[in-house]
């Protein structure tokens, strides 16, 4: 049926009706959301508090709304101070030292600290673990009696003004309890740790299993080359297996392995990814340069070495480790690892117990060639 000129006229004036009501519902809603937040903002601005501790809070409220595009959680952390321990200026000092650069480190009060962690609050233990010691921080008075309290982004709260409640008021938990930290998730309170397939768990150590190693790695390694962040692999094993087997039986080496996968998890940064790979291996995703990366692994190695395990104090044991990365290597995890291999072969060449860098001049070994065919 042919339409007549008005009717033409009349169908496109409907179309335009459309077009425009939708466009100011659209800005309408735009305008809504965006006033909505500024409204937030603005009250949370109001609630910031005075001083040093409106500059943290500050921060933090920077880094919540950061947070919320990328989809990525944060830790906020205070730590409280003993009346006659080290001065709040020096601990400062030393804690920045300790952290990562991404990490914040700033002054709330005459001695109260405040951290904001790049890690969920289920993470928070592991990085007092590696910071609050006279090993790390060296002579400071009254270290053993430092108390931290912890509240994270999303799981307990979206604001500011829930946050850093919260830290403060789990100082006060940990004060109560004699905890040196207070306030963390649980594991199973984290989403993805929660939505974890139960087969992704090795039995024996509780780290990422053996078959599942290579696919975790692949997005560990994906989602820091996507973000811009470096990224390399450590593959570490233990020195003498063969001769832990004779010598202590299947169930010894299996007790040493256990106690060892618990002493790595214990010893690896907050954003590292461990996994067990093979009868005596771990693998280890760091979101470091190679470069940097060695030193930190080196000082795993050298813990473990100085450690006693249930295996025997007399029965020392050592880690030989490879580790290769980005711009070392160019590719997937697969590259990563295959090199890492290759690096931890030349450590065992040279005599154990000691962390090589993959350099691409070395010949890879058959046995690395093996690997990546089985991958």
């Amino acid at each position: 049926m042919e339409m007549t000129p008005a009717e033409w006229w009349s169908a496109i004036g409907q179309v335009v009706l459309v077009i425009v009501v939708s466009f100011v519902v659209l800005c309408a809603v735009t305008s809504l959301v965006r006033f909505q937040l500024m409204a937030e903002r603005a009250t949370e601005t109001e609630e910031l508090g005075l001083g040093e501790e409106k500059d943290f809070r500050l921060n933090v409220l920077n880094r919540i709304a950061a947070a919320r595009k990328v989809r990525e959680p944060i830790t906020v952390m205070l730590l409280r101070l003993p009346p006659d321990g080290a001065p709040v200026e020096a601990s400062e000092a030393r804690l920045k030292s300790a952290l990562r650069r991404e990490d914040v480190v700033m002054r709330c009060g005459p001695s109260l600290i405040g951290l904001l962690l790049a890690c969920g609050s289920e993470k928070a233990g592991i990085v007092v673990n590696r910071v609050a010691t006279r090993e790390t921080l060296g002579d400071l008075a009254g270290i053993e009696r430092w108390r931290f309290g912890v509240a994270g982004y999303p799981e307990h709260g979206f604001k500011t003004s829930e946050l850093y409640p919260r830290a403060l008021a789990m100082i006060d938990e940990a004060e109560a309890t004699g905890k040196r930290v207070a306030g963390m998730a649980p594991p199973e309170a984290v989403a993805e740790e929660k939505e974890a397939p139960s087969d992704l768990v090795d039995p024996l150590t509780g780290l990422i299993r053996e078959e599942k190693m290579i696919d975790m790695m692949r997005r560990y390694v994906a989602r820091e080359r996507k973000a811009e962040r470096p990224a390399c692999l450590a593959y570490l094993e233990l020195d003498q297996f063969d001769r832990l087997v004779e010598t202590h039986g299947g169930d010894g080496v299996n007790a040493l392995l256990k106690e060892l996968a618990a002493f790595l998890n214990r010893n690896c940064r907050e954003n590292d990814l461990l996994c067990r790979f093979g009868p005596c291996g771990f693998v280890i995703g760091m979101p470091l340069t190679p470069v940097v990366a060695v030193p930190v692994v080196q000082r795993i190695t050298e813990a473990v070495r100085r450690s006693a395990f249930l295996i025997g104090e007399a029965a020392k044991i050592t880690l030989s480790a490879g580790v290769a990365g980005y711009p070392d290597v160019q590719g997937t995890a697969v590259q990563y690892f295959v090199a890492a291999e290759t690096a931890l072969q030349t450590a065992r060449q040279r005599g154990r117990n000691q962390v090589i860098k993959y350099d691409p001049a070395m010949a890879e070994a058959p046995r690395a060639e093996a690997t990546m065919d089985r991958l």
